[in-house]
């Protein structure tokens, strides 16, 4: 069995916060049962600070032992400040001077009500602390705050950072573990635009089931279906917006127990205490003064003859408060999206120089990187990002080695830039050098380790290479299952993705198989009108459709699209998406005039929220396309193909896999006008990049091979058709099998082609 850490704690507080200790010391157990899954154990030491009863016993000195021998001392004060108290913050603020280490001390304060007044002592004792020590405290109001930031700072002290910290449904977990409602946090629900969001999500539940109660009664009426749809689409995007601006929130708050414990300065702390009220802007506001003033600061500081611990210690606080306004900038709702991200861009390229010019410590250097890629990749800064990842992946490789999970963390990122790119081996390069440390370091049963599995399958999943992608799957799986349980969503996760790669692979019935498992979970976990199960049902749409089962095909794809009317609308894209779906059937039935209803239904919704060039849109206009050629009206069928193809080129580049596609069914309405040079000119433009993107191995430039082999079948080109063929064949069979329909009908065409040729074997 592995050795069991054990983090101490020291509790000191007077007698008037008993009930505050109480709930401190309930939290601590129910911590205590979480960490010792992760071989953890927390022990509390709880000292309550009578100082009459005290005078007649003295064992400060034991109690100062065990501030000592604590990773963790905290001081909740309220209105007074016990002799006692202060000593014992003292020995602990004196003994991690000593040692570097530990106990990490932290003070608490809860705020005053109305009339309450604090000691002269307590008075004297925050002056002390701030002016002499630069220390700030945490303020608290009630139980939900003391946890959070209590737990923050456990994170810290286990692993120095906070990603098992998350917000979900309204909470702040960690894990699963709910430990806060945002609305009990003060920076939450004194925000204007928080408690502004808050109400109206709140209202408007109670409207749009009125507004369809109202439609049951008058079915034809377009104007109450539009007012229910704009009700619709505004419960989803302010659902998104507020979800977004919890995050922020957090993010900020994180920020601020990273910077408590250590220097701060007059302006931090000001900022600090209008965030802890709710007042993000006036938190802007006092740091507008640090961004002016960072420049200066490291001016001062490269100028000077002697280079004093204050003028270094001025451009590090400087550093500070560029990081804490990259998060308080992103909570700021009142300015736009984009402005917020240029505005933190530059606050955190200004922050990497200062570090760059300065002695600045390298773990919080690495931190600095870490968080500045991750900001780049999440906006879609791939180019930036990558070479920010590099520096910060050399500097973690310094500082921990490579056999340390922050290292895997750093890979992993990296990992995920290059897959959203489409550079599979760089992918895999990274992906592969952070499973082989958490496998060393966690242990190849962590839930971490099967994300890492995951991410592998996945990239081998885009290559084509589906053998590759379940091994990598199922290793995922197999974790999941046996570390989070048959029932939780990670796990219906796994069997989503398996189900994909099987599809991919033609092995309908073992897609079915585990669709149908990842679908069972989500209906009783998430609910039967949670998006994620209309994925559920709109997966096995596709797989029924594939099989050329249409009826039951439309049955799953209606499931689908009648969730995502209900909770999305009519007009949100993925339910543009259902409509689509609907009108793959349609056309493959031969039913054309539904199929170009549905997909017009579905291109005006892409047209109206996405826009006109958009790939989704793109994608559109080429269904649209499909339907007119099947038709034999190849007139529109080019009309619309070229369009598809105007986006791609634009949109995604003349090297996308996606403005191939467009690139082939171009050359197939030539095809089958007979204009086979023309098909051809097409058809090898799609292949050139299929061969350069994907591969020589991949399945769609098999399809390219195919195609290319048919226009010169037709031309009476049996040599070359002949070649073609094969090259298809060779690669059907590899990565689908030999009894998927895809090498079975290559098969019937290389016979016939050999027979033309003269050569029936």
């Amino acid at each position: 069995m592995a050795d069991i850490r054990t983090i101490k704690i020291f509790l000191a507080s007077s007698e008037e916060l008993e009930n505050d200790r109480n709930a401190f010391g309930n939290l601590v157990r129910r911590l205590d049962k979480i960490y010792e899954k992760r071989g953890i154990r927390i022990e509390l030491f709880e000292w309550e600070d009578y100082d009459a009863a005290y005078n007649n016993r003295r064992k400060q000195d034991e109690y100062n032992d065990q501030v000592r021998a604590s990773d963790m001392f905290l001081a909740l004060f309220h209105i007074k400040a016990g002799k006692y108290t202060i000593e014992e913050f003292n020995v602990a603020k004196e003994e991690f001077r000593r040692t570097s280490k530990s106990p990490k001390s932290y003070v608490y304060c809860r705020d005053l009500q109305g009339g309450e007044k604090e000691s002269a002592e307590l008075v004297a004792f925050k002056h002390r602390l701030f002016d002499e020590m630069g220390y700030y405290w945490c303020r608290y109001n009630n139980k939900d705050s003391l946890q959070l930031h209590f737990v923050m700072q456990l994170q810290l002290v286990e692993n120095n950072r906070m990603d098992d910290l998350k917000v979900q449904d309204g909470n702040v977990c960690l894990g699963d573990t709910p430990i806060a409602r945002m609305d009990s946090l003060r920076f939450a629900a004194g925000n204007e635009d928080y408690r502004r969001m808050s109400q109206r999500l709140a209202e408007l539940p109670e409207k749009i089931e009125k507004k369809r109660l109202r439609i049951e009664k008058y079915p034809d009426d377009k104007d109450l279906q539009d007012e229910l749809q704009e009700l619709l689409n505004e419960r989803n995007h302010l659902q998104e917006v507020f979800e977004q601006q919890q995050q922020f929130l957090f993010d900020t708050a994180k920020r601020i127990a990273q910077l408590q414990g250590g220097v701060v300065t007059d302006r931090m702390r000001r900022a600090m205490d209008a965030f802890e009220d709710g007042n993000v802007r006036e938190t802007n506001i006092i740091l507008d003064e640090a961004e002016r003033d960072a420049d200066k600061n490291l001016v001062d500081y490269k100028r000077s003859k002697e280079i004093t611990e204050q003028k270094l210690q001025n451009v590090l606080s400087s550093i500070d408060e560029l990081l804490l306004k990259t998060t308080t900038i992103m909570a700021d709702m009142s300015i736009a999206i984009e402005e917020r991200i240029a505005k933190t861009m530059n606050l955190y390229q200004q922050a990497d120089h200062l570090a760059n010019e300065v002695d600045y410590d390298k773990e919080q250097y690495d931190k600095l990187l870490f968080e500045y890629a991750v900001f780049l990749n999440k906006y879609g800064k791939y180019k930036e990002a990558e070479g920010i990842y590099l520096r910060q992946i050399a500097l973690s490789e310094e500082l921990y080695g490579n056999e340390n999970t922050n290292t895997a963390i750093s890979y992993n990122n990296i990992g995920g830039l290059y897959r959203r790119q489409g550079n599979y081996s760089k992918a895999l390069e990274y992906d592969f050098k952070a499973l082989e440390i958490l496998e060393k370091v966690l242990g190849k049963e962590h839930s971490d380790t099967a994300t890492s599995y995951n991410n592998i399958g996945a990239v081998y999943d885009n290559q084509g290479n589906y053998a590759k992608a379940l091994e990598f799957y199922f290793k995922a799986l197999e974790i999941f299952e046996k570390v989070l349980g048959r029932k939780h969503p990670y796990t219906a996760w796994s069997y989503n993705n398996i189900g994909f790669v099987y599809y991919r692979h033609g092995d309908y019935a073992k897609a079915l198989e585990y669709y149908f498992k990842a679908l069972e979970i989500r209906e009783k976990v998430l609910g039967k009108e949670h998006p994620d199960t209309s994925q559920s049902y709109n997966n096995i749409g596709l797989v029924y459709y594939n099989q050329g089962n249409y009826a039951i095909a439309l049955e799953y794809y209606f499931k689908a699209v009648e969730i995502r009317e209900k909770v999305l609308g009519k007009v949100h894209p993925n339910t543009a998406n259902s409509y689509n779906n609907i009108g793959n059937v349609y056309n493959n039935q031969g039913d054309y005039d539904n199929a170009l209803e549905y997909h017009f239904k579905a291109l005006e919704i892409r047209e109206k929220v996405l826009g006109k060039e958009h790939p989704d849109t793109a994608t559109s206009y080429n269904n649209i396309g499909l339907v007119y050629d099947n038709q034999g009206d190849y007139a529109k069928a080019l009309k619309y193909y070229s369009k598809d193809m105007e986006i791609c080129e634009k949109v995604l580049g003349k090297e996308h896999p996606d403005t191939a596609t467009s690139y082939n069914n171009i050359g197939g309405v030539y095809n089958n006008q007979g204009y086979y040079k023309k098909a051809l000119e097409y058809y090898f433009k799609a292949l050139e990049i299929r061969e350069k993107v994907l591969g020589k191995e991949h399945p769609d430039t098999a399809t390219s091979y195919n195609n290319i082999a048919f226009s010169h079948l037709y031309q009476e080109d049996y040599q070359n058709s002949l070649e073609y063929f094969t090259k298809a064949l060779l690669i059907w069979e590899s990565k689908l099998g030999a009894k998927h329909p895809y090498t079975l009908s290559t098969k019937v065409s290389i016979y016939i082609v050999k027979a033309k040729l003269g050569d029936k074997k």
